[in-house]
Order: C-alpha cells, then sequence, then structure tokens
C-alpha cells in the first residue's frame, strides 16, 4: 500500500483482526512500538490489553543505516529486536510468524534504503510464497514518491493487490482517494474510493465493499 494514509488504513484493519481474536505481528522500522499505538490511540483504537496478553507484537528491525541511533536507545519490554545485517533474518522472523497465524504489517522504505533490488525482490518474493502457504493479511507500506520508479513497478508487480492512497486540494477543500490497483484473483467493482478522516480513522463514502 502507497500513500499518507496507509499506515491508519492496515492498522484499522489489524486492529479489527485482533478484536476479533486474531493475532498481529507489527514490523517497525524508524518509529518505535510506543510511537506506533500512541498513534493509533489517537483514533481510538486501544491496543494495550492485546500487548500484554501477546496478540499483538512488535518486532523493531534494526537496519545498518539506523543501528548506532536505535542502539542507544531504551529497550522496550513489549518489543522485539532484530539486527538486519541481512534480510535473511527477516524471511526467518516473516515465517515464523506467519506459521503461527499472525498478521503482518511492515514498512519498506527504509529497507529499500539499506538493501539492494535484488535483496529486495528476492525478501517479496519469499513472502509472497509463505503468504500462499500459511494465509493471513499481510501489508507492505511505502511512500512511492520517495523512490525511483522502476523499483515501485517492481514491487507493485510482486505483491498480489496494491492500494494507493492520495490527497489533492479542490476548491480549498482536500479530497482523499483509494486506488485499488489490483486485487489478486479478483477484479474490483469499485477501482476509486473517495474518503474522509474521522475520528474513529478512515472512512470511505461508498456503500461498495472493498472485498
Amino acid at each position: 500500500m502507497l500513500g499518507s494514509n496507509a499506515d491508519l488504513f492496515a492498522q484499522q484493519i489489524l486492529y479489527r483482526i485482533v478484536a476479533n481474536g486474531g493475532k498481529v505481528n507489527y514490523y517497525t522500522v524508524e518509529h518505535s512500538s510506543t510511537d506506533v499505538a500512541l498513534n493509533i490511540q489517537l483514533f481510538g483504537m486501544n491496543i494495550e490489553q492485546y500487548v500484554n496478553d501477546g496478540s499483538w507484537v512488535f518486532t523493531r528491525l534494526v537496519v545498518p543505516s539506523m543501528k548506532n541511533v536505535i542502539d542507544t536507545m531504551q529497550d522496550l519490554s513489549q518489543e522485539k529486536k532484530i539486527d538486519l545485517d541481512s534480510l535473511s533474518k527477516l524471511m526467518k522472523s516473516f515465517e515464523e510468524s506467519a506459521k503461527e497465524g499472525y498478521n503482518t504489517a511492515l514498512h519498506l522504505s527504509h529497507l529499500i534504503r539499506n538493501f539492494s533490488l535484488d535483496e529486495i525482490q528476492n525478501l517479496l518474493f519469499f513472502m509472497t510464497g509463505v503468504t500462499r502457504k500459511y494465509g493471513g493479511i499481510h501489508f507492505l507500506l511505502m511512500t512511492e514518491d520517495s523512490h525511483e520508479k522502476s523499483l515501485v513497478v517492481t514491487i507493485k508487480d510482486a505483491v498480489d493487490s496494491v492500494f494507493e492512497f492520495a490527497s489533492q486540494v479542490i476548491e480549498e477543500e482536500i479530497e482523499n482517494i483509494l486506488t485499488i490497483r489490483k486485487v489478486r484473483n479478483m477484479i474490483p467493482k469499485a477501482r476509486v474510493l473517495r474518503f474522509s478522516m474521522k475520528n474513529s480513522g478512515l472512512v470511505t463514502e461508498t456503500t461498495s465493499r472493498i472485498s
């Protein structure tokens, strides 16, 4: 998923999953688990009880460019750390997590800045294979405009579904648009959805089902 509202969209879905008895493994890079939890809480989603019972876990990925900074920070009890000197450690973690029934969210931007295109492609192909085997909902999040177009196209081609979030100003008002580029094994009836941001999160302005 791409765009500034992609995080909140993924968090809303993952919150509903965990609230209905499912499990979530939320991978972070630049943001701590505390920051993520507070941001989610702003929209009425309190995950503290799920963190305490282990149904929502945080995994902090320490990429080479941020290792010195993160190592100086206080360790958080609800956060598992993985030093990513290679993406094989992330692959192993993701497979174990999916096998145990966890749904996931993962930010790609910092990984892209620290690893080669071939390594990123291998990660995506591996994650796709694991998802086919164990199922679940797994979000890959990134900001499209911060990466080369060819790389973004490669990533879009490798994943099952592509959701793009964009905002534009029309007559001094901000219009938010969700574009569904593709969904595996499904042709969406509505490819463009308009949505607004409420206290409870993102709300689509349509009665059509996304899935």
